[in-house]
């Protein structure tokens, strides 16, 4: 499963085009349930088409906007191997679709924006991560999640370091000492004696190895942040203990985890290896949200830039002023911004015309490199559908 990031978000937000359809539904996994997939969006694509009829468009435009979507009710291939959720974007010129491990509750939206809000802690609270494994052949990247884990295979090492790592990985796997070398006693008089082997990397006479380790991890880096670029999500080392301060000597991404995996992971079961790695990753994320509410309830006892007024957070997101947005789970705003009147309408239900207030929120934060929290409605500060921390 790919696993949804920031960017994958911001590149659907700006590539719309027209009239934008989402669509969000849980997914029955196994047989015989998962024969009411189909039948599910087909109910879902009629509640779609009630919309865009209510909206003004024709017959005929209907029919031509749907086809993609109606095509996927009885394409056997789509429906091969489903997660708990599925979200379904639609424009006027491409279908996106993705299969999430979490269950939704049912939504339908057709509007100007696609509704992005319920995908954050798939890429966010849920625990979007990186984790590096130092002692396999080479190092090898994996892109993880609260739900999965798998191995990165994009990144091209140039063949010369492979060579090198591959060398170097073959003498420690198969010495994991140097064999006792004969040394001349300090009385030449004496029978030469026997000197016990040094573990590679930890010094001595093993420094030249551990220098060229370290400059291969100064050369891996820069391939990892040209990899990594824009990303926020946490870093994690796993590999045997040694390695770990050679590697954060030449490390230059930011969020590189204190806590690592100090263990051999080469052949750990990749479901065990994505189970430690979460389990530094959840406290991470939690760590996350405490903070934020810590400066959230800071800054209001002290008259600081924060705010729950709805009225307030959306022209704040709009205008590239909100530094934290919380959003509670599951909730709803309906309305209009006026960005030239900087007017806020709410609305007391859903309409054509209007959009998730909350959503546009979020959209406008996400876009404007804000940090948005997705929470449980009673963790939201002052209990309502949102709160923000303002940048001035």
């Amino acid at each position: 499963m790919d696993i949804l990031s920031k960017d994958t978000l911001i590149d659907l937000i700006n590539g719309l085009q027209g009239t934008a359809t989402t669509i969000y539904m849980p997914a029955y996994i196994a047989e015989p349930e998962s024969r009411q997939n189909p039948i599910r969006l087909k109910t879902l694509i009629g509640e779609v088409e009630g919309k865009l009829k209510e909206g003004g468009m024709d017959s005929d435009s209907i029919k031509s906007y749907l086809e993609p979507l109606s095509a996927l009710v009885d394409d056997e291939i789509f429906w091969q191997d489903k997660s708990e959720g599925l979200v379904i974007f639609l424009d006027e010129n491409k279908l996106i679709s993705y299969d999430v491990p979490t269950r939704f509750e049912e939504f339908v939206e057709v509007g100007e924006s696609f509704h992005i809000t319920p995908l954050i802690p798939v890429y966010k609270g849920n625990g979007q991560f990186y984790l590096l494994s130092l002692d396999k052949e080479r190092p090898n990247i994996y892109k993880g999640s609260k739900y999965s884990l798998y191995k990165v295979e994009e990144i091209d090492l140039p063949e010369d370091l492979q060579a090198l790592f591959d060398g170097f990985y073959e003498f420690h796997q198969h010495m994991q000492f140097h064999s006792k070398t004969r040394t001349p006693s300090p009385d030449a008089s004496q029978t030469t004696g026997s000197r016990e082997g040094v573990f590679f990397g930890h010094g001595g006479e093993d420094i030249d190895e551990e220098a060229e380790l370290r400059n291969y991890y100064h050369r891996f880096d820069e391939a990892l942040m040209d990899y990594l670029d824009g990303e926020d999500a946490p870093l994690i080392l796993a590999g045997v203990d040694f390695l770990h301060p050679i590697y954060r000597e030449a490390n230059t991404y930011p969020n590189l985890v204190e806590e690592g995996i100090t263990k051999d992971v080469d052949r750990m079961p990749i479901e065990d290896l994505h189970e430690k790695a979460w389990q530094i990753v959840k406290s991470h994320y939690e760590t996350d949200v405490n903070q934020a509410l810590n400066v959230f309830h800071s800054l209001s006892e002290n008259d600081g830039d924060t705010t729950q007024d709805l009225g307030i957070i959306v022209p704040a997101a709009y205008f590239k002023r909100v530094n934290t947005l919380f959003v509670a789970n599951n909730a709803h705003k309906w309305g209009i911004f006026d960005p030239d009147e900087n007017e806020v309408r709410i609305d007391e239900k859903q309409t054509i015309e209007n959009q998730d207030l909350l959503n546009f929120a979020s959209i406008h934060s996400l876009r404007n490199g804000g940090n948005i929290l997705l929470l449980e409605p009673d963790q939201v500060p002052g209990g309502g559908e949102a709160a923000a921390i303002l940048r001035y």
